[in-house]
């Protein structure tokens, strides 16, 4: 049952998209506005149903995150013991291993 449904579904899909292509340009982005109308990000209860489950991605907390997470990297990187030789970075776990022959 279950894939009989998702079967007709995706040959409805189909047939939805194969008319669009079919259609002049014009028509084409008429009925491409009012689908976005009826079922794009800004319709509505639909729009407001996923706001809830924080889906957005853009959001201030995670940019916020995102930005504390790199300044906490900084400055973990700007404590670590190392030598720069201009933009060269030269860490001392590197001299503390014995390098071994290439060959």
């Amino acid at each position: 049952m279950f894939t009989k449904v998702i079967a007709a579904l995706g040959l409805v899909i189909c047939v939805m998209l194969a008319i669009d292509m079919v259609l002049p340009r014009r028509h084409q982005l008429a009925w491409r506005a009012r689908a976005r109308q009826l079922f794009g990000p800004s319709s509505g209860k639909f729009s407001q149903r996923f706001a809830g489950l924080g889906l957005r991605f853009s959001s201030r907390e995670r940019r916020r995150a995102a930005h504390d997470a790199a300044r906490d990297a900084i400055a973990r990187a700007k404590q670590r013991a190392a030598k720069w030789d201009g933009n060269v970075y030269h860490s001392d776990e590197f001299e503390r291993r014995q390098r071994r022959k290439p060959h």
